[in-house]
């Protein structure tokens, strides 16, 4: 919803631009968010369990992918994630391989897409100072990679925490005795653990809105945690590439 506000703003009213802008914004994050779940479905079925393909998850189809809060997440808190797909651990070769593997898988595909998606956006921004490029493709091109990078970064980074139903926790678990007593706290609660760090972003997030506050932010340790990464991470990585083309790095 920010990025929506924003873009209008910077586009000065031009339809257009701010179409494309959104067009960007869809197919990016599309291809952040469903191919996460995908790649699940995809290892666990090289471990022998054929569930999700069973269900038809292992497709590219968005709509069996939907999930509404994690939309809704998405649009408002700038992360969000798709409906997890249906994993039946009994059906894994070698078990705790299994559940490694299959929880490793999404993180993984962020991570690589992030890269590959800030190696773009440099390309983009080397080529549009070499060649006179349109205007309106390289809006189009420099929103999608940017916010493509951007967003699996983001999902990357959310989903190596340890807590609830995300990835982090199952690559934990998946190696961890079932007697370990802090797998069990997460196991128990790991899951209000999350729901109340998201109460908090979102409650720090609406009052910084309204009043000017500047401890308030230091209080969001989800927010402080995802910022920090994706600033420093995703800077470092932009900056290597634009090196790479001889274009000043971002910090």
């Amino acid at each position: 919803m920010n990025f929506v506000i924003s873009v209008w703003d910077v586009s000065n009213g031009d339809i257009g631009l701010t179409m494309l802008a959104l067009l960007a914004f869809v197919l990016a994050v599309y291809l952040a968010i469903v191919p996460h779940e995908i790649a699940h479905g995809l290892v666990a079925k090289w471990n022998g369990d054929y569930t999700a393909k069973m269900n038809g998850r292992l497709t590219m189809n968005p709509i069996v992918h939907f999930d509404l809060i994690g939309f809704m997440m998405l649009l408002f808190m700038g992360f969000g994630f798709a409906k997890p797909v249906p994993v039946n651990p009994y059906n894994f070769k070698k078990p705790r391989r299994g559940l490694f593997t299959v929880a490793i898988a999404g993180v993984t595909y962020n991570l690589a897409a992030a890269i590959l998606g800030f190696f773009f956006l440099s390309l983009v921004s080397f080529i549009s100072v070499s060649v006179e490029m349109n205007f309106y493709l390289y809006g189009f091109l420099y929103w999608f990679f940017s916010i493509f990078a951007t967003v699996n970064l983001t999902l990357f980074f959310f989903n190596i925490i340890p807590l609830g139903p995300l990835d982090g926790f199952k690559i934990i678990e998946a190696y961890a005795s079932r007697d370990n007593r802090f797998i069990g706290f997460l196991r128990a609660y790991g899951n209000y653990i999350l729901i109340g760090l998201f109460v908090l972003h979102m409650a720090v997030y609406y009052v910084s809105t309204y009043a000017s506050i500047g401890w308030l932010q230091y209080v969001d340790l989800l927010g402080l945690y995802l910022d920090n990464c994706t600033y420093w991470v995703g800077g470092g990585l932009e900056s290597l590439f634009n090196l790479m083309f001889g274009l000043p790095p971002v910090f």
